[in-house]
């Protein structure tokens, strides 16, 4: 199965350690649950978060597939303002 490689970028500094997910929804899901938690540096400041796919990972081969540029999947302000509807 081909998995995405996905990863947060943090505005003031860089791209986060990468994550595997099954798809862009499934990592999507995970990111705003991240954000909505409570004591969440994404959540004071989600002007600076976002996430991209970098890539995909097949568990059969073993093959990593970069993806470039990054591909952006969404912000955290996105995810707040869901949070709010």
């Amino acid at each position: 199965m081909t998995y995405g490689i996905y990863v947060i970028r943090d505005a003031k500094t860089t791209f986060m350690l990468p994550t595997v997910d099954f798809n862009n929804a499934s990592a999507m899901r995970n990111f705003e649950h991240a954000v909505r938690h409570p004591d969440s540096l994404m959540k004071s400041h989600p002007n600076d978060f976002g996430l991209y796919r970098v890539g995909s990972f097949d568990n059969e081969t073993g093959e990593i597939m970069p993806e470039f540029p990054p591909q952006f999947i969404c912000d955290a302000t996105v995810c707040l303002r869901k949070e709010d509807e």
